[in-house]
């Protein structure tokens, strides 16, 4: 009768263990690529915003709300980089 057994004991363990492993790797890289992805989306549909924003306000003919609307626009792109770079750190 032949020898139905191919591996045992720790051999079996250590080849699970490597293949969970490579497992949490290319889940990992699947979740950086899609994070990076949210982000340029992110920042691409900010930018857009925060163009018609500038627009909008150029239309203004108070210089007064002209100047708020473009201090709100430099905070919020304040905001959005740090939030951008933070999120692309973590991302690494």
């Amino acid at each position: 009768m032949a020898n139905t057994h191919t591996k045992s004991g720790p051999q079996t363990v250590d080849a699970a263990y490597d293949q969970v492993k490579d497992f949490n790797e290319q889940a990992w890289a699947a979740a950086r690529k899609a994070g990076n992805l949210y982000l340029d989306s992110y920042e691409k549909t900010f930018d857009q915003a925060v163009e018609l924003e500038l627009k909008l306000a150029g239309l203004s003919q108070q210089d007064w709300l002209r100047n708020l609307i473009e201090a709100q626009v430099d905070f919020a792109r304040e905001i959005s980089n740090t939030y951008t770079t933070t999120a692309r750190s973590l991302l690494r």
